[in-house]
């Protein structure tokens, strides 16, 4: 089986290999009320990430195939180089299924590969991460917002805390504000650390995370050593 680095030799050509990959983000790009584009995040043994796509065609077959955390063994497949502005994960090129792709559910592997690849909150504010690559990051919720609407849509702002007391300035946008809402509301009072996955950083002179369309997810509370060490200093 192959690593992610040897796939990526092989763009543009049709592959008869074989790849064994985690799942660690599943997710639908919608392009009309009854049409679809199913998304997927991969990541080999050493946690290398790429993205995979499911065209409009295929992507009902496929919707119940995936399932986050699972390992899978795909074969046959397309491989190009990714045209994307702000790409998903570091890898320039990415994985497109066809009608000849198989996929099978596989073994896990032990250990298992993590679920999330956290940037630090200083990488973010001093702007050493990068711009043109979506993040994940973990930290205590505090100073939610009201959920507002602005010339660009729905908007909703909030705040993450680290274990060192930096502070990350936050904002979801249009659907992502509208279910975030909601789901914060949902979790009562208390003290939360959540994890946002697959956010955007933006461009501005004080850096900030927005959510990116349907990739961007968000968990609280995870089951994470980090969160013992988050709470033990925020709250």
């Amino acid at each position: 089986m192959e690593g992610f680095h040897t796939v990526s030799e092989l763009c543009p050509l049709i592959t008869g290999w074989r790849i064994y990959v985690f799942v660690v983000r599943v997710f639908k790009k919608v392009i009309s009320p009854n049409v679809f584009e199913l998304g997927l995040i991969l990541a080999d043994y050493e946690n290398n990430r790429i993205e995979a796509t499911v065209d409009r065609r295929l992507a009902p077959f496929y919707e119940d195939r995936f399932v986050e955390n699972e390992w899978k063994t795909i074969t046959s497949f397309l491989v190009r180089k990714s045209t994307d502005l702000v790409r998903a994960t570091k890898h320039e090129y990415g994985i497109l299924f066809m009608d000849r792709t198989v996929v099978v559910l596989a073994p896990p592997r032990s250990p298992p590969v993590p679920d999330f690849d956290f940037t630090p909150f200083d990488y973010i504010l001093d702007k050493s991460a990068y711009k043109n690559v979506l993040v994940d990051v973990i930290g205590a919720l505090v100073d939610v917002g009201a959920l507002t609407t602005d010339y660009y849509g729905l908007k909703l702002s909030f705040k993450l805390k680290d274990r060192y007391n930096e502070v990350l300035e936050c904002e979801a946008r249009n659907q992502q504000a509208e279910y975030l809402d909601g789901y914060f509301q949902s979790l009562g009072k208390g003290n939360f650390v959540v994890v946002l996955s697959f956010w955007r950083l933006t461009e501005l002179s004080n850096p900030k995370l927005e959510s990116h369309g349907a990739i961007s997810k968000v968990v609280a509370n995870p089951d994470r050593a980090e969160v013992a060490d988050i709470s033990m200093v925020v709250f």
